[in-house]
């Protein structure tokens, strides 16, 4: 599939805004119909009682019958309406925002809060479909009310409007105070939800070292300021939504008793005065509902926001033609590297691997061994250098397109909910049966996956079988050798492998090598066994790359640099004797 030039959000935006002016033709009609009970209440009160005419009541009930229920049609469809916007715009956002959300996991990120697209996507498809937006669209039609009731009188008129200025400075009011605690809240919310899931994530550290109980003093402390931040918005909410409620009910009864005086001198008929109350009243009732879900509004707002910026910050160049996958090469030539422009953890890094070649990258940790593997996966971006395949530079594939070509092993195997099959076969549902065995044996894992009860179908993840850290890095070697893929990358492979595990990662590295495929191994130190299969070596120290050449060569450099560091420290310490 070819990444096009559209982006996103703004084909989000554009479905709704198509859907908002069919819900505005919709509202028009409905905001019309309100007017139906007003302009009963004034033929009631100026003809029928006047006139004593039953028959005029009769048609005149049977005909405001009819016109609410039409209006009670409307807006049931407008709700339906407001429901499938919503809808659409999360089914148009949930593939790049998962997608969004797979790739900030691997992004640092300095600040407080770290992105959260999927909840942020919730927030914004819940406000959606909520009565807030439904009340926006009724709001403009709040100087034709109140145009009405200048019409009926001019009194009545300033009178409705002084309240809706004054209701209008409130909502004005009520966004400014409420933006910093909403968004105080957002934070507590998102901190909270990273302490529970390392909780849940490092099980054996919190229980097995009596941390519990630190930790939930943390969780305390989280939780109170997270109450703190909630209760602050609630507080402002309520105030004014009390505050606006209030002043509604008084500006309707403040119309009634001057439109009652104007009565009185035979300004205005008592038919005139009700319909001016319950008008003036209707014009403020969505200013009310507004204010009512603000700090919904806010919420949604700042989550949008924060959505744009998730998908801007991990939006994949756009791909303009289909290449073959690689077969032949790959050059790194000046690779500079990092989660973003503003932290560049690799510099410098040059070399050149052919089909059948095997890399060993060493280096302490923090060294940028791990960053190295990143960039040379096209997770994080190439902000200098170049990375190339058989020529091409890897952003001229899409991810998943290259994904057929590669395999990869964390550090942590990172297996997914679903049976140890999916897990192998990368969730292909195309994947056959005999490529995801023929993985699974050359990753040594085959006898150890029909030992289970399931085998093959064997449900692992969250509420299922719990795998040792040996069987899930074992697993996760044989869906990184699926699909017999061009480029192979294993960091720490053997770190939580046995005797027997090392054996068949080393046969597995043999084995890429001898069919023509080239693997990287990162280890800490070049007596790790899988080091042992490959012909090449890589020194990274501090981000730079140190020694690159033949293995034998670069041993022999680091034994002599070893040396003659060793023989400086002991001048050194017979000086001072």
């Amino acid at each position: 599939m070819l990444v096009t030039n559209t982006d996103p959000m703004q084909d989000a935006n554009r479905h709704m805004h198509r859907s908002f002016i069919s819900i505005g033709i919709v509202s028009l009609f409905v905001n019309l119909l309100m007017l139906s009970g007003p302009l009963y209440m004034l033929q009631v009160y100026d003809r029928v009682l006047s006139s004593q005419s039953e028959q005029t009541l009769v048609a005149l009930t049977i005909l405001v019958i009819g016109l609410y229920g039409v209006m009670a049609a409307l807006e049931a469809i407008r709700s339906g309406m407001m429901a499938r916007v919503a809808g659409v715009f999360e089914c148009t956002l949930t593939n790049p925002v998962f997608h969004t959300n797979a790739r900030l996991a691997i992004y640092s990120d300095d600040s407080k809060e770290r992105p959260d697209p999927v909840r942020d996507l919730d927030q914004c498809r819940s406000f959606l479909s909520g009565s807030g937006p439904l009340a926006m669209f009724d709001l403009p039609w709040l100087p034709v009310y109140l145009a009405i009731v200048f019409l009926i009188h001019p009194y009545l008129g300033i009178l409705a409007t002084i309240g809706a200025v004054l209701l209008v400075v409130m909502m004005l009011i009520i966004n400014k105070l409420s933006q910093k605690p909403v968004y105080e809240g957002a934070s507590a919310i998102s901190h909270r939800s990273a302490m529970a899931t390392a909780v849940r994530a490092n099980p054996g550290a919190a229980l097995g070292m009596g941390m519990t109980a630190n930790l939930a003093r943390r969780w305390e402390k989280a939780t109170v300021g997270l109450l703190s931040a909630q209760t602050r918005a609630a507080d402002i909410s309520g105030t004014f939504k009390a505050i606006t409620k209030s002043s509604r009910l008084f500006l309707q009864s403040a119309v009634l008793g001057l439109g009652a005086y104007l009565a009185l001198q035979d300004q205005i008929s008592a038919g005139m005065m009700l319909a001016a109350s319950i008008i003036s009243a209707r014009a403020l009732a969505p200013v009310e509902q507004v204010i009512g879900s603000w700090r919904s509004l806010i919420a949604a707002r700042q989550a949008k926001t924060r959505l744009t910026a998730a998908l801007e910050l991990t939006k994949i160049k756009p791909i303009s033609a289909k290449l073959p996958l690689p077969k032949r090469t790959l050059t790194v030539e000046g690779l500079c590297s990092g989660p973003r422009r503003a932290n560049v953890v690799l510099r410098g890094v040059s070399f050149e691997l052919h089909a059948g070649d095997g890399l060993g990258v060493i280096g302490g940790s923090g060294s940028g061994k791990t960053s190295l593997g990143r960039a040379l996966l096209g997770i994080w971006p190439v902000l200098a250098g170049t990375v190339r395949l058989d020529g091409a530079s890897i952003d001229q594939w899409t991810p998943e397109a290259l994904g057929g070509a590669v395999g990869f092993l964390p550090q942590e195997a990172g297996l997914f909910d679903g049976t140890i099959a999916q897990n192998i076969a990368r969730f292909d549902s195309d994947a056959t049966t005999d490529a995801v065995i023929h993985a699974a044996k050359q990753a040594g894992v085959h006898e150890l996956v029909t030992a289970m009860p399931d085998g093959y179908a064997t449900q692992i993840g969250e509420g299922h079988l719990q795998l040792s850290a040996g069987q899930r890095q074992r697993i996760g070697l044989a869906r990184a050798l699926f699909g017999e893929p061009f480029l192979v990358i294993l960091d720490e492979p053997n770190a939580n492998l046995d005797a027997d595990g090392d054996a068949f990662l080393s046969r597995a590295i043999s084995n890429v090598r001898n069919r023509g495929g080239i693997v990287i191994v990162i280890a800490h130190r070049p007596s790790a066994s899988a080091i042992a299969s490959v012909d090449q070596l890589l020194v990274i120290r501090d981000g730079r790359q140190i020694e690159y050449g033949p293995k034998q060569s670069v041993l022999k450099s680091m034994t002599k640099n070893s040396s003659q560091i060793q023989s400086a420290a002991g001048l050194k310490v017979a000086h001072r004797a």
